[in-house]
């Protein structure tokens, strides 16, 4: 199989993957995003996979229309952006004539129109004719940071992805990004974590409703410990730089870091590395709670002073 893989992008890499493997495309795409760069980025790698005659792969080195395409000399690719803070349409007409022909280098023929929010009314309505009589290779793939101001028509006839925001480095946003779970349900772990910090018969006696009722299958499991994991490293962090690159300060991680070494947090860092990776097998939830519960007490007072 050929993947397209992209950092902290899975929707975009699985559209990407599946048209690279069933040749099988929409006829236009409507990319929204947050930083411009990004969204040039990744429609010109959409651009790639649509067009080159062989299956698109990374550094792509078996035909040389992707290095012309990322150098800007591709002729079956056109690119319109805004000038002046509009697009006319001039613009669409000059392009629809660009299109009489049926390729004859690539798979398909693409256009990009940036920030396709800026078409004044007349170059919309140019445009909505040529969506309307598409020719069967040609395919358009339209970016936009600010979806709400684009033409409800042209919407209607795409395929929206919104990507991920990869300026996201640090902070709470990172948290949820990393653990594909909302702020409630991370602040329902991070309670549990601190139950279990601080009264483990607490924890689990009251395990179901304090945490099963919220995380009951393998996957949730998974993103609850990714929170458990960053937590213990920020009270590393905090241990080591007394700062946090996480939680922003959270009262209950500064608590973990002054109390317990820097040998325990990082035992307990390790503790969760190797329970993520047995959510990979069949696992009686509660008794693997359970046993985690108690082996993070373990590693906290150590296994000679516990009665």
């Amino acid at each position: 199989m050929n993947e397209v893989v992209i950092e902290k992008q899975p929707i975009l890499s699985r559209i990407l993957s599946k048209i690279n493997n069933s040749l099988s495309s929409v006829q236009a795409y409507l990319l929204v995003g947050s930083n411009e760069e990004d969204l040039k980025k990744y429609s010109l790698l959409f651009t790639k996979v649509l067009v080159c005659p062989n299956k698109y792969s990374d550094n792509c080195s078996k035909c040389n229309i992707c290095s012309r395409m990322s150098s800007g000399n591709f002729s079956e690719l056109k690119i319109i952006e805004p000038l002046n803070g509009v697009i006319k349409k001039e613009e669409i007409i000059k392009l629809r004539n660009s299109f009489q022909t049926q390729s004859v280098e690539g798979k398909n023929q693409v256009y990009i129109i940036r920030d396709v929010e800026l078409l004044n009314l007349s170059a919309a309505n140019s445009l909505l004719k040529f969506l309307e009589e598409p020719d069967s290779n040609t395919i358009a793939i339209f970016t936009t940071t600010n979806l709400n101001a684009v033409i409800n028509t042209i919407t209607s006839r795409c395929q929206v992805i919104k990507l991920n925001n990869n300026n996201i480095n640090n902070g709470f946003d990172l948290v949820k990004n990393i653990s594909n779970l909302d702020e409630e349900q991370i602040n329902i772990v991070l309670e549990f974590l601190f139950t279990i910090e601080n009264n483990e018969v607490r924890a689990i006696s009251k395990i179901k409703e304090l945490f099963m009722d919220y995380f009951d299958t393998k996957e949730l499991l998974k993103s609850s410990f990714s929170v458990i994991l960053l937590a213990y490293k920020d009270a590393l962090n905090y241990k080591i730089f007394e700062n946090m690159e996480y939680f922003n300060n959270e009262t209950g991680i500064k608590n973990i870091s002054k109390n317990q070494s820097i040998d325990i947090i990082i035992k307990k860092i390790s503790f969760i590395l190797e329970n993520i990776q047995k959510l990979e097998y069949n696992v009686n939830i509660t008794l693997f709670l359970s046993n985690v519960i108690i082996g993070i007490g373990e590693i906290t007072y150590g296994k000679s002073n516990r009665n």
